[in-house]
């Protein structure tokens, strides 16, 4: 920045010829008194000239380093993608939130409950979001009480001396306005006078994905209904939830893994109003049949998504009717395509999303 120094004179223009020696005996020192006061003056002048611009460049320096970098959450959602850790935890939450009778009698000891996760920190985040999914804000386990405050813990321990100013969401919505879900987060929420920047990624969730050709023309448009939408969303969800081959192997033991298998079967049962008897049926120890098992969840959960889905996308549907009615009347084709068209997009049973915030304070 240029700095000017204004120059200012106190001194005046001489009209008349300079005095003769012996005209003013004063005029001499005077002229010098006054040249002095003029040099003061500009001296003085062009030092809160200066001091001014100082203060700019000062002001200026603070904007620039007070003004929020928008590539931080960028940088920040790379270093959760590719950095990985290992992160120390127990189930045991299991047992004392139990509900369901599974571990009443259980004697297990405190290191049977413990477990080790290692990988990205995207994924542990993914994990833990799966870990907490919830049917109208019920638990349908508790066995990721501790795993996700872990995660939390890691992912603040792994960004110290990067960005302290983080908060981190992890969600899995398998559609829009899922009643069953999972989230989790890491940091504390931004304040609300801060300035923010986001960056969103998305990673496996490690359920079945639901492909388009799936939900092709299962829109039924004569009876406005998403019974038929539904049940591939609920397969994908039941069959994330309990796969078929490590779910088997579980409910054939003898041990805590059987009780944590029958202890989330009748968590999310009772979510969904199905009584499991593990003495006999699906959950029998010498007739396991996980199929079966799931098959009953996928049959309620269905009816719960149809009802999700008939209430977010109401009134679009109406719209579309209406658009569709005035060029094609009654041309139930064209509006189930229409509506599949909003919906299927929405569907994400494979994916979680991860989003970043940064901030300064």
């Amino acid at each position: 920045m240029a700095l000017m120094c204004v120059r200012s004179s106190s001194e005046r223009t001489e009209t008349s010829p300079p005095n003769r020696a012996g005209d003013d005996p004063r005029s001499d020192g005077f002229r010098r008194r006054n040249r002095a006061v003029s040099t003061v003056v500009d001296v003085s002048l062009c030092l809160l000239c200066i001091t001014a611009s100082i203060g700019v460049i000062a002001v200026f320096l603070a904007e620039d380093l007070d003004r929020h970098d928008p590539q931080i959450a960028d940088e920040t959602a790379q270093t959760i993608a590719t950095s990985t850790t290992t992160v120390e935890y127990s189930i045991q939450s299991v047992e004392r939130h139990d509900d369901t009778g599974v571990f009443d009698d259980a004697q297990y000891d405190d290191d049977r409950y413990e477990r080790v996760k290692h990988g990205p920190l995207a994924q542990l985040l993914a994990s833990a979001a799966i870990a907490s999914l919830h049917l109208d804000g019920e638990p349908l386990s508790y066995a990721g009480t501790e795993f996700r405050e872990a995660v939390d813990v890691s992912v603040g321990s792994e960004l110290i001396g990067a960005n302290d100013n983080v908060h981190v969401l992890a969600t899995w919505e398998p559609y829009e306005d899922a009643s069953i879900r999972g989230e989790t987060v890491a940091g504390d929420r931004p304040p609300t006078d801060a300035d923010v920047s986001t960056a969103t990624f998305t990673v496996a969730s490690d359920f079945p994905s639901v492909s388009e050709a799936e939900l092709e023309g299962s829109y039924d448009a004569t009876n406005r209904s998403f019974d038929r939408t539904a049940e591939p969303i609920a397969d994908a969800i039941v069959s994330g939830m309990f796969p078929n081959e490590s779910t088997t192997i579980a409910l054939q033991g003898t041990n805590l893994d059987r009780d944590l298998a029958l202890y989330e079967y009748h968590r999310t049962g009772d979510a969904l109003g199905v009584e499991y008897d593990p003495e006999s049926g699906a959950l029998n120890r010498t007739d396991v049949n996980v199929s079966a098992a799931n098959e009953r969840l996928v049959e309620n959960l269905t009816e719960t998504i149809a009802n999700d889905l008939e209430r977010t996308y109401d009134e679009e549907i109406d719209d579309i009717e209406t658009e569709i009615d005035a060029t094609y009347p009654e041309d139930e084709a064209a509006v189930a395509e229409g509506v599949e068209d909003v919906v299927t997009p929405t569907v994400g049973t494979d994916e979680v999303t991860i989003t970043v915030r940064v901030w300064d304070e």
